[in-house]
């Protein structure tokens, strides 16, 4: 039976969330986070800013931005309507605060092309929320996910089966889960750009570098992910080096 996983992700969530709560946010530069961004909207990010960015930076690159100390509890509950609608369409669903995996395999006859599943709920969702999503299906998680990245926002990208190397191949090495800052620096040193320059390094080699993670790294970068989707609920608490407001969110500057 050929796997098939399908990636919601919802878009610019936080900062979207108040573009609807307040409609004379739409159109603008929206900032969510106390310290450093939590979430901006993609009018922000235009400017350059982007999540974890601190937030005197940010107002240097766009001091007419719109900040908000957020409303973890309203975000909660936006999270768990998309998700109610994402296991709709699969019993086995791991959800994160704005994104969530949902196994589809075995399930064509149901549903029929997964592509057609995905245009329905992203369609359910914004009719009923108001938000876009970004949806990424692949053979693996981890494609699924860099799928729909490559199509935010608001997109839908598949990536057949076969063809998981090679959509990964060109893809920036800082895109490959695994792979953070220091990681980051010691591959370009070895001038490793792409996904596909790290193919270059053997298994042993990659394990000498980095242990039993450079082994989960041989296999990613040729676009293969055994990590199964594991249903767990949304946490009961949010880390992005950020505080939220128990009640409505302030607005620190607005035009």
């Amino acid at each position: 039976m050929k796997p098939c996983v399908l990636h919601v992700d919802i878009d610019a969530f936080f900062a979207s969330v108040e573009q609807i709560r307040n409609p004379r946010l739409r159109g603008r530069p929206v900032i969510v986070g106390s310290g450093c961004i939590a979430s901006c909207s993609y009018e922000a990010r235009e400017y350059g800013l982007k999540a974890g960015m601190p937030l005197r930076q940010a107002k240097e690159l766009c001091p007419h931005a719109v900040v908000l100390k957020g409303h973890y509890r309203t975000y909660r509950c936006f999270s768990r309507r998309i998700f109610e609608h994402c296991r709709r369409l699969s019993s086995v669903v791991e959800t994160h605060l704005d994104e969530a995996y949902c196994d589809l395999t075995g399930s064509e006859r149901l549903l029929g092309d997964p592509r057609g599943a995905a245009r329905r709920l992203k369609r359910e969702i914004r009719d009923e929320t108001g938000l876009t999503v970004s949806a990424g299906i692949g053979t693996n998680r981890m494609v699924a996910k860099m799928a729909g990245a490559t199509g935010k926002p608001d997109g839908l990208v598949m990536v057949e089966e076969g063809r998981e190397a090679d959509f990964v191949r060109d893809l920036p090495i800082g895109r490959l889960p695994g792979v953070g800052r220091k990681r980051l620096e010691v591959l370009r040193k070895l001038n490793i750009d792409t996904i596909g320059d790290l193919r270059a390094l053997d298994r042993d080699s990659l394990k000498e570098m980095f242990g039993a993670d450079g082994e989960a790294l041989h296999e990613r970068c040729r676009g293969r992910d055994s990590r199964a989707i594991d249903e767990r609920e949304i946490p009961e608490s949010i880390s992005r080096q950020t505080a939220f407001h128990e009640d409505t969110a302030d607005i620190e500057k607005i035009e």
